[in-house]
């Protein structure tokens, strides 16, 4: 995966781009990997809020929509997240340094819409953070009997 460039596929750049590495992708699912850095949003003294890993499971999310436009040969704008309609986090703070991986995959959606499940792990295989997210397409209609 490393002829993929993340920054071709989406927007972010650092330091918000919490992405580091596309460890696996394909048509429904990816995996991508991040050290938890001190000039990530929240960090304070030696950790960062978990919450911020809700963005990483996001722009995981990106990742994969972006790689299956380029893949497709479609182009687009992205997505806006819209909705978390769940979220459980482990522990409230998450360590500089924690490597972590994570996994989203598509969950269901319309040609505008789409929904997708995330788990973030450490090295160890601590799960930090399980979430569902939801994504917005402005620049797509949706097709003649699809509900979002």
């Amino acid at each position: 995966m490393a002829t993929l460039d993340i920054e071709k596929l989406i927007p972010h750049r650092r330091p918000m781009r919490l992405v580091e590495e596309i460890v696996t992708v394909g048509e429904w699912a990816i995996e991508t990997a991040a050290t938890v850095r001190d000039t990530w949003p929240t960090a304070h003294v030696g950790e960062i809020r978990a919450l911020v890993l809700v963005e990483l499971i996001a722009q995981s999310a990106a990742v994969l929509q972006g790689w299956k436009e380029r893949h497709e040969k479609e182009s687009g704008i992205g997505g806006l997240l819209v909705g978390i309609p769940h979220a459980t986090l482990a522990r409230p703070t998450v360590p500089v340094g924690a490597r972590l991986s994570c996994q989203v995959q598509i969950s269901h959606g319309a040609t505008n819409y789409l929904a997708f499940e995330g788990e973030v792990r450490d090295a160890a295989g601590m799960v930090w953070l399980r979430a569902g997210i939801q994504a917005f397409r402005p620049d797509l209609d949706p097709q003649p009997g699809e509900q979002t």
